[in-house]
């Protein structure tokens, strides 16, 4: 799994500095705006790649959680959560991340859709599987997932804020 995680940051990175230019370019303004800009982009790339391989890994059975914790739930097996990890959540943030390089007021509320996507899948993950599943190594991953989701949904409401204001 190690090589995985090189692999993701590796790609995390090139995209983030790969597309900063084209973000300068749609956020062009103050430097607020272009920090608004610059944060939902690399926030966007950080959860499609990391939600998208997750979830691949997940239903191929690279990362293999225990059966048992799907024990209460709707789920037989992880599959279903998967698909629902890379295609809603994964899909989400990559239709995201493309917008924010192509139009400011459309990335940010595709971004803070997005971001609450992200929000309902770890509120979701919370009240669906059972106490037990979490043992406290899940409790950093899951607040960095907080963070990502707060730094799609926060910077895109200060960008439609602005943009209302310089149409007002």
């Amino acid at each position: 799994m190690t090589w995985l995680f090189i692999l993701v940051l590796i790609v995390f990175v090139a995209i983030s500095i790969g597309g900063m230019c084209r973000v300068m370019a749609v956020f062009a303004g103050t430097p607020l705006f272009r920090l608004c800009g610059a944060v939902l982009f690399v926030a966007n790339v950080f959860v499609a790649l990391t939600a998208v391989l997750g979830g691949i890994t997940l239903a191929l059975g690279v990362d293999k959680f225990p059966a048992q914790w799907l024990t209460g739930t709707p789920f037989r097996s992880y599959l279903i959560p998967s698909l629902i990890l890379t295609v809603i959540v994964g899909g989400s943030a990559t239709v995201a991340a493309m917008t924010v390089l192509r139009k400011s007021d459309d990335g940010a509320l595709l971004s803070i859709i997005a971001g609450l996507i992200l929000t309902g899948w770890l509120l979701g993950e919370r009240l669906i599987l059972p106490k037990a599943a979490f043992v406290p190594q899940f409790f950093w991953l899951e607040a960095i997932y907080i963070a990502a989701g707060l730094l799609m949904v926060l910077p895109s409401l200060a960008v439609r804020f602005s943009l209302h204001m310089r149409a007002v």
